[in-house]
C-alpha cells in the first residue's frame, strides 16, 4: 500500500480530514481537481462560513470546535474574517477566500505525514469483495494508480462512492449559484442603506419587471479589504428547474449562465442600491457554487426531522444548528430551524456506505434526505465531518480497514481530546 488514507476532495471536509488522520500518525494523501484547496469558501466565492455557531437570543456560542473552530479563530486573528454576525436564528463569520485558502496551504505544510496532489482528477475505482483496492487518478503526466486500507470521499460529488458502486441519490437537487467580487464600493453607504434596502430593491426590480433577477433575495458581503463586497444573490435554473451538476452539458450551462447572470446583478447594484454606483464587476470565481448533487444512501440516512428535533445519536461525530435551507423552488429560499438554543448530532452512520467496506463519506454528499443535507452541507459542518472522519479512517486503517467497524466510543473520545464538541 502506497498510504494509509487517501483523501479526495480538498474542500473544508478534505483538508480537515487530510489533516487528522495526519495528526494521528496515518500517511495520507490528498488529491484535489483545482489548482489549491479550500472548496466552495475559496473555489466559488462563498463569503461566509455557516455551521460554525449557535444561538439562543443575543447568546452566540460555537457549535463545533477542533478544526473548525481553529479556522475561525485564526482568520480573525489574521484580520481575514470578521464576526460572529447574527444571521436569522444562527450566526455566520464573513471571511477573506484568499485567507482561508492560504491557511489551507499552511495545513498541508505543517502536516509532515501528508502529500498533496494537485491538478489531479479521480477517474476510477476498482472494487474487489466490497473493498476498494486502487484507484486511477488523472494527472498532468498521465494516469496514476494508488491504493490504501481506507479511503475517504470529499468530494461534494460523491464521486468516490459514486463510481466504487455504493448507492446514491442525485434527486431532488438544489439550484447553484454564482457568487461574484465587486469593488470601488462605497462601504459605508451600503451598508447605511442596509439588507432591508437591498431586498426591497430587489422585491421592486421583480414585481415591476425592470429587472428579470433570478432570485428573491440575497446579500452582499464586505470583505474588510477597501470597497470589496462578494455578491450572493444568483440562482441558475434550466428550463425553470435545478441544474444536475453531474451532468457535464447542464454544468457547462451554469458556468455560462452564472456569468450572465452577475452582469445583470452588477448592473442592477449599480444602478439601484446605494454605495454601488462607481463599483464595477471585478471577478467571477473558477467554478459555479454547488449546493447537492450526489447524496449516499448509507448505513444511516440524516433526515430534516432529525435537524428540526435536534436529533441525539449515540455514535454523534458533531453538532449542527443550521436550519433546512432550501433553494429548491422558484426565486425564493425557505428556512426551518432546530428549537432556540438546540443543536443537533451528525452520526458516523450518515458516512458509512453499506456496500464498501474501507470508505468514509464525508462533507455535503453525505448519507441524507435533501432536507437533511440542506442543513448539514455548509463549511463548519463539513469541516467537523471531515476531522471526525480523519480520525476513523486513522482506526481503521490499524484494523483491516473496514470503517464500520470503528470502535465509536474510542473514537469520540480522540475527538474531544482534539477540542470537538459532541
Amino acid at each position: 500500500m502506497d498510504y494509509d488514507v487517501i483523501v479526495t476532495g480538498g474542500g473544508p471536509a478534505g483538508i480537515a480530514a487530510a489533516r487528522a488522520a495526519a495528526e494521528s500518525g496515518a500517511r495520507v494523501l490528498l488529491v484535489e481537481r483545482c489548482g489549491f484547496l479550500g472548496g466552495s469558501p475559496t473555489a466559488s466565492l462563498v463569503g461566509t462560513i455557516g455551521g460554525l455557531y449557535s444561538r439562543n437570543g443575543d447568546a452566540i456560542d460555537y457549535t463545533v470546535g477542533g478544526l473548525a473552530r481553529e479556522c475561525a479563530e485564526t482568520l480573525k486573528e489574521r484580520g481575514q474574517a470578521y464576526g460572529p454576525i447574527p444571521w436569522e436564528l444562527t450566526a455566520l463569520l464573513p471571511h477573506i477566500p484568499w485567507g482561508y485558502k492560504q491557511l489551507c496551504d499552511e495545513w498541508v505544510a505543517a502536516a509532515e505525514t501528508l502529500d498533496l496532489l494537485l491538478h489531479t482528477c479521480l477517474i476510477e475505482a476498482s472494487v474487489e469483495s466490497g473493498r476498494i483496492t486502487v484507484l486511477r487518478l488523472q494527472t498532468r503526466a498521465g494516469e496514476k494508480p494508488i491504493s490504501a486500507p481506507v479511503y475517504i470521499d470529499a468530494s461534494g460529488d460523491g464521486d468516490l462512492a459514486y463510481l466504487s458502486g455504493a448507492v446514491m441519490e442525485g434527486s431532488p437537487v438544489q439550484f447553484p449559484s454564482m457568487n461574484f467580487y465587486m469593488q470601488n464600493v462605497n462601504i459605508g453607504e451600503a451598508l447605511t442603506a442596509g439588507l432591508a434596502t437591498l431586498q426591497t430593491l430587489i422585491k421592486e426590480a421583480i414585481d415591476t419587471g425592470e429587472y428579470d433577477l433570478p432570485r428573491g433575495g440575497g446579500a452582499v458581503i464586505p470583505t474588510m479589504r477597501p470597497g470589496e463586497v462578494i455578491v450572493a444573490m444568483g440562482r441558475i435554473a434550466l428550463d425553470g428547474r435545478p441544474v444536475d451538476c453531474t451532468d457535464p452539458e447542464q454544468l457547462t450551462y451554469a458556468e455560462l449562465e452564472g456569468r450572465r447572470q452577475a452582469v445583470l446583478l452588477a448592473d442592477f447594484l449599480r444602478s439601484k442600491m446605494p454605495g454601488f454606483s462607481e463599483a464595477y464587476l471585478a471577478d467571477t470565481p473558477c467554478r459555479v457554487g454547488i449546493r447537492a448533487t450526489r447524496r449516499l444512501v448509507g448505513r444511516y440516512v440524516l433526515t430534516g426531522e432529525d435537524v428540526l428535533g435536534a436529533a441525539e445519536f449515540p455514535d454523534g461525530i458533531c453538532r449542527s444548528a443550521w436550519p433546512v435551507e432550501l433553494h429548491a423552488e422558484g426565486k425564493g429560499t425557505t428556512l426551518e430551524f432546530p428549537p432556540p438554543g438546540k443543536t443537533y448530532t451528525v452520526p458516523l452512520g450518515a458516512m458509512l456506505p453499506v456496500e464498501v467496506e474501507n470508505l468514509l463519506v464525508a462533507g455535503r454528499c453525505l448519507s441524507a434526505t435533501l432536507e437533511g443535507q440542506a442543513s448539514a452541507r455548509v463549511s463548519g459542518t463539513c469541516m467537523a465531518m471531515g476531522e471526525a472522519a480523519g480520525i476513523a479512517a486513522e482506526m481503521a486503517s490499524k484494523k483491516g480497514g473496514t470503517t464500520a467497524e470503528v470502535d465509536v466510543s474510542v473514537l469520540r473520545t480522540r475527538l474531544e481530546e482534539r477540542g470537538a464538541v459532541l
